[in-house]
């Protein structure tokens, strides 16, 4: 009998020992229960110098950082964030039989941190007299759709809506990472390529701007705003050539494309190819016959043409007032005959200005909100150049003169 009761106590005081790491890892999961989160993570990263390859201590640690993150986006909010992934990772690693419980857990904390996202981006929408507040809101409703696109990477929405609270906070520089990361993981966008093009060309990152928005204007051809952010992107780069001969193969690909028609010929305006740029905006009105822009460019373009011709007579003119002592009679003549024949091709020029510049101004009144008064600049100095002041009279106001 005394043996038996020698052996019961022996085997009560062997099921009573507990190793030291697994009650420190009690201890550290008594304390997060408590609310001692900093107690608990010194605990736990004692533990980890120890035991580094530990699932368990990895697992607590994670749930440590969710806790602190659970206070809300202070400075160190997304800093918790990062380290509950990564120690959530850990666990993975470590224990890959877990994989669909940490998935679970990580899930859940995205779907949490996106509806208080979708919360503080409302709170400061409704938010109207106080501009420091309402931009405090969008920081924070920032702060938590970023840690769901941290909890999982390839979530549109989290970009997408991260990008919007920072553009609400004015922080246009800070929604370029979250926009570009929408393109990476969700593809062509027609809005996140518009917002992200007029982030890049607002703040001079022309250069940027570049090859998003040559590959938006792919994506989106029927993009007018898209076409003409990439012609301002080349333009401000001083890179004319490599936006003549984007337009050109655009053309050739699709000549029934009345935008790249209209932006081709601008370009050849701006390059002062006159007679090719004609070419293109004649095409570009004949395919869209309420094309507004491109009836004002064509009307441009003749006036431009007739101002370089008047600019020939002039040179032709000053060359013989100069050297008149030296020409004959019939030099000077031919000269004169010259300057005739560019005077006439100069008339012309205007009077071939004013067909498209009129339709130009017809077809503007019809948008709501259009101003017309370039158009009507533009027709004026025509009308005065060949001969018809009652017209130009009554242009004169809608011209700003």
């Amino acid at each position: 009998m005394k043996r038996l009761l020698l052996f019961a106590a022996l085997a009560f005081v062997v099921q009573g020992i507990v190793p030291q790491s697994q009650a420190q890892l009690r201890r550290a999961n008594r304390e997060l229960e408590r609310g001692n989160t900093e107690e608990a993570l010194s605990l736990a990263n004692e533990m980890l110098e120890e035991e580094p390859d530990n699932h368990r201590v990895w697992n607590l640690l994670a749930r440590i950082h969710s806790s602190q993150a659970s206070a809300g986006p202070t400075d160190e909010y997304l800093m918790h964030v990062e380290a509950m992934i990564e120690a959530y990772g850990k666990v993975v690693e470590l224990r890959p039989q877990e994989e669909t419980d940490i998935g679970n857990r990580i899930t859940l904390f995205y779907m949490q941190t996106f509806n208080q996202g979708i919360e503080e981006f409302n709170n400061a929408r409704a938010v109207l007299d106080n501009n420091e507040l309402q931009a405090e809101h969008y920081r924070n409703s920032a702060k938590h759709f970023q840690a769901s696109a941290m909890a999982l990477p390839d979530s549109v929405g989290a970009y997408v809506n991260w990008a919007y609270a920072l553009l609400g906070a004015a922080d246009e520089l800070g929604s370029i990472e979250p926009m570009t990361k929408a393109l990476e993981y969700g593809g062509p966008d027609e809005v996140i390529y518009d917002l992200l093009a007029r982030v890049y060309l607002t703040n001079g990152m022309e250069a940027d701007a570049l090859p998003l928005l040559e590959e938006a204007v792919e994506a989106y051809p029927a993009n007018a705003a898209l076409q003409n952010y990439l012609l301002n992107a080349y333009a401000t780069t001083g890179q004319n050539n490599r936006a003549l001969e984007q337009y050109a193969g655009a053309v050739a690909g699709s000549p029934e494309n009345a935008i790249y028609r209209y932006n081709y010929g601008s370009l050849l305006l701006q390059a002062e190819r006159f007679d090719e740029a004609i070419e293109q905006l004649q095409e570009a009105v004949n395919l869209e016959e309420t094309y507004v822009d491109a009836y004002y460019n064509l009307g441009a373009a003749y006036i431009n043409k007739a101002n370089a011709v008047q600019q020939e007579i002039s040179a032709l003119d000053d060359d013989m007032r100069a050297r008149r002592d030296e020409l004959s009679e019939e030099e000077e003549q031919s000269i004169y005959d010259k300057i005739d024949e560019l005077a006439a091709d100069r008339r012309g020029l205007y009077e071939t200005s004013i067909g498209p510049l009129e339709n130009a101004k017809r077809y503007a009144e019809m948008e709501e909100g259009r101003s017309v008064q370039e158009i009507c600049a533009a027709l004026f100095q025509a009308y005065a150049q060949t001969g018809q002041e009652d017209k130009a009279t009554e242009l004169s106001e809608c011209a700003g003169m």
